[in-house]
């Protein structure tokens, strides 16, 4: 038993003296780059060493699941929920607040109910607004450069993205049509997740976030 032990406090501490956990993020994302600056900082109170790995969102959560990663950054509870072997560190990373952009002015008070019978642009592998616009004629892209050359050529009436969208504000300087619609669609608490087998950082990794709180 001694042993046993041994090995598996082995284990658990093997990121802080060896490899760096490698964390897979969605790339050309604000909401997960403005994620992956919050972790690395938490992580760097914890003393844990972390590598941001970017790749596409479904393949980044399988491979996380599978434990050939060593966990994701900046997804929801709902998009992690089919992911039986990852955990969540309980403290939010980012708030997401997706939101509607247009050359329309629409009321948006209703949230995303304020969406139907408009066509829609959103990210390709964002479980989340994937799952609050089913149903909806929708236009799934690669990223936000995409949606808003979508948007500007009238392929749909609305694009859904970050409230706080770096691109969408470049964009406003020389294009004011583009109207930004608020309120957010909705507020949304972003996590990060780890593989199972590095359950025991969680607590650490929590406490951490919320001394950068």
């Amino acid at each position: 038993m001694k042993v046993l032990a041994t090995l598996l406090c082995a284990l658990v501490s093997a990121p802080l003296r060896g490899q760096d956990l490698q964390l897979f993020v969605i790339p050309d994302t604000p909401a997960h780059l403005e994620a992956w600056r919050t972790v690395e900082a938490a992580a760097r109170r914890a003393g844990v060493r972390v590598q941001m790995r970017a790749m596409p969102a479904e393949r980044g959560m399988v491979l996380a699941n599978e434990g050939k990663l060593d966990g994701a950054i900046g997804r929801t509870m709902l998009a992690a929920s089919a992911y039986a072997q990852l955990v969540a560190v309980p403290e939010p990373v980012y708030l997401y607040a997706p939101t509607a952009y247009s050359y329309k002015k629409i009321d948006v008070s209703l949230g995303w109910k304020s969406l139907r019978g408009h066509t829609v642009c959103v990210r390709r592998g964002y479980n989340f607004t994937e799952e609050r616009t089913a149903g909806l004629p929708r236009q799934r892209l690669d990223n936000d450069a995409s949606l808003l050359r979508m948007l500007k050529a009238g392929g749909c009436d609305i694009a859904v993205m970050g409230r706080s969208n770096q691109e969408v504000r470049a964009m406003q300087e020389h294009d004011p049509d583009l109207l930004q619609l608020l309120p957010p669609l909705e507020e949304v608490p972003l996590y990060l997740f780890l593989h199972k087998r590095h359950a025991a950082l969680v607590p650490r990794l929590a406490e951490a976030l919320r001394q950068g709180h």
